[in-house]
């Protein structure tokens, strides 16, 4: 028998996939073994190296309906660690009010100002004008809005016009009062006229308060794929679930713990994003899961 053939409990061993898996992949994508002896199923260690793969990817939650149609150079990209994000995006950022838009244009000159962690992608001459957008605004990552004095009431109505965005306040005039609540509430504010990169520096300071990842699977469907979870004999879809409905229940609570007058404060609204960047993640491994059990196949 040739050297370079694996019996397919030396495949399980060596890929961590069990036989029972590749039995039903072969039944259900055509993973078919390199040979076959009667019963016995032989496979190549190309086969090996590409099951290896495969595992690696189902592990980061990748479904395997989509993996197995992959090539082995498609694999071998999506197991390559994704470029850092802060090195390859700028913060998206809008700007609003006239002497931010003149200032933008000046920078424009300096290419290393323009290019230094931030890029103005929409641009509103008065805070009406960005009111007059909302519900048809780009993705922001921060909106920077200029004002004459600085009113902590207006930049609670501005930031309900972005919520998802951060918010950097460039302000002429304040008294001790306004600044207090303002340094209070964790506002980023600076006074202008400043320096561009002492703007830019601001902006790439913050922290989106994004509003957390809608929920890929309802109450319902997660009930469903508790009670079929033994089907898969393996309790980890059941324990998923679990995790997912306890991130589902404290989001409610985060919600409401940081319900001001009708909206979330940035603090909370920040708690919010991350839980659903966390639900997210265990989301993905338990659909994985789901699309390999077919845990889901009668819930509809």
């Amino acid at each position: 028998m040739d050297e370079d053939l694996y019996k397919i409990g030396a495949v399980a061993r060596r890929t961590g996939i069990s036989p029972e898996c590749l039995r039903a992949w072969e039944r259900r994508y055509g993973l078919e073994p390199a040979e076959r002896a009667g019963k016995t199923r032989f496979y190549s260690a190309s086969q090996v190296e590409r099951l290896t793969s495969v595992k690696a990817l189902l592990e980061q939650g990748h479904p395997i309906s989509q993996l197995i149609q992959l090539s082995d150079d498609e694999l071998g990209r999506r197991l390559r660690p994704p470029p850092s994000r802060a090195a390859t995006r700028r913060r998206r950022t809008g700007l609003v009010g006239g002497q931010l838009i003149l200032a933008n244009r000046e920078a424009r000159r300096d290419s290393e100002a323009v290019d230094a962690g931030m890029e103005v992608v929409a641009e509103w001459p008065t805070t009406a004008e960005l009111k007059a957008d909302q519900g048809a605004l780009p993705e922001l990552d921060c909106v920077v809005v200029y004002v004459p004095t600085l009113d902590p009431q207006d930049l609670e109505e501005i930031q309900q016009i972005c919520p998802d965005a951060s918010l950097v306040v460039a302000f002429r005039y304040a008294t001790a009062a306004d600044l207090a609540a303002c340094r209070q509430a964790g506002r980023a504010i600076l006074r202008w006229p400043a320096e561009w990169q002492t703007l830019v520096r601001r902006v790439t300071a913050t922290t989106s308060v994004a509003t957390g990842a809608s929920r890929r699977y309802s109450d319902g469907e997660l009930m469903h794929i508790a009670m079929m979870a033994t089907q898969a004999g393996c309790d980890c879809p059941r324990h998923l679930v679990e995790l997912i409905g306890e991130i589902n229940d404290y989001e409610s609570h985060a919600r409401r713990c940081g319900n001001d007058n009708g909206t979330v404060d940035e603090d909370h609204r920040l708690v919010v994003g991350h839980l659903g960047a966390a639900r997210g993640r265990l989301e993905e491994s338990l659909h994985a899961l789901v699309e390999k059990h077919g845990l889901l196949a009668a819930a509809n």
